[in-house]
């Protein structure tokens, strides 16, 4: 049996990107599925989609997140879908995206001699259309931005823990009963965790990326940081392999200005390695400065969320559907 792919495009309230998302996906070199999945939007998300008519498939998620379209999705495609595709409204793809992801998947399959239960892509983005949004660009890209996970500036092909826009075997899902619904974030990283732990591996790839249009406010880039690390320690309570020193070397600075006899140290290593990423990782001269900061509110924001998700539950998010 040979690979046929479902693009699953859970949406809410995408109507600034979400007709440049299915272009992308109708445009590709394989035939593909296409199932959408909206959680109620209520400007003129709806209107874009049923334009499309039978080009693809449109359902309610009365659940409206993410986690409740991915599984509403599993129980709905057709019965020869043997991968899922993930995708989200405000992403896009080039045309031989899943042609690349297919060959790679196969390819990786015969030399390891196993079925993969997800192969993950790198993440990219569009041009920035606000400085800040280059700000933010540029703390990603910086080592001490981008951490392991969905923004990682990999290269070549590996294993992993926390593959991203996986193309995930619907077998593999299926063994694990889908997505927790209990995670508003981070469902991805929970859902990788137990297929780890039900035996699949997971990989990821750089022969294709997808674009991603990201926050392009401080605000809405400190709401993001905080629900991350919120949702981040949720993962770790019920995953405590998915434990990463990375995220926690803010928190080791700051003990580090305690007890170091040169208290001063700390703070004075920091600064300059926020002043180094300026330089480095800058397209713009407003950059030397913005990168810094937007990694400075990464790193405080993402804190307070890994000690914020001790003591409170989770609610959905304000600043993007």
């Amino acid at each position: 049996m040979g690979v046929k792919v479902c693009a699953v495009v859970p949406t809410l309230n995408e109507e600034e990107y979400i007709a440049k998302c299915i272009d992308s996906l109708l445009a590709q070199t394989v035939p593909i599925d296409i199932m959408v999945l909206d959680g109620g939007s209520t400007d003129g998300t709806l209107e874009i989609l049923q334009q499309y008519g039978t080009q693809i498939t449109l359902l309610d998620n009365p659940g409206k997140r993410v986690s409740n379209a991915r599984n509403l999705a599993l129980k709905n495609l057709n019965s020869d879908v043997t991968h899922c595709l993930e995708i989200i409204g405000h992403s896009w793809v080039e045309p031989d995206h899943v042609e690349k992801r297919i060959a790679d998947l196969l390819e990786l399959e015969s030399k390891q001699n196993e079925k993969i239960g997800a192969i993950g892509c790198r993440t990219e983005s569009g041009e920035p259309d606000t400085d800040v949004g280059g700000w933010i660009e540029g703390a990603l890209r910086s080592p001490i931005g981008s951490g392991g996970g969905q923004f990682s500036r990999f290269n070549g092909r590996h294993r992993t823990k926390i593959p991203a826009f996986c193309l995930h075997n619907v077998e593999a899902l299926k063994s694990v009963n889908g997505w927790d619904e209990k995670f508003i974030t981070s469902q991805d990283s929970d859902l990788s965790m137990r297929l780890l732990n039900s035996g699949w591996n997971l990989w990821r790839s750089d022969v294709s990326c997808v674009y991603m249009n990201k926050r392009s406010t401080l605000r809405n880039w400190w709401k993001m940081c905080h629900r991350y690390g919120f949702w981040r320690t949720k993962v770790l309570l019920k995953h405590p392999k998915r434990f990463d020193i990375r995220e926690l070397l803010p928190v080791i600075g700051l003990l580090l200005i305690f007890t170091l006899p040169q208290w001063w140290w700390a703070p004075a290593a920091y600064a300059s390695a926020l002043l180094i990423n300026g330089l480095v990782f800058s397209k713009k001269v407003n950059e030397t400065l913005g990168i810094p900061i937007c990694l400075i509110i990464l790193h405080t924001a993402f804190t307070i969320g890994l000690f914020d998700g001790l003591i409170r539950s989770g609610k959905p998010p304000s600043d993007r559907s």
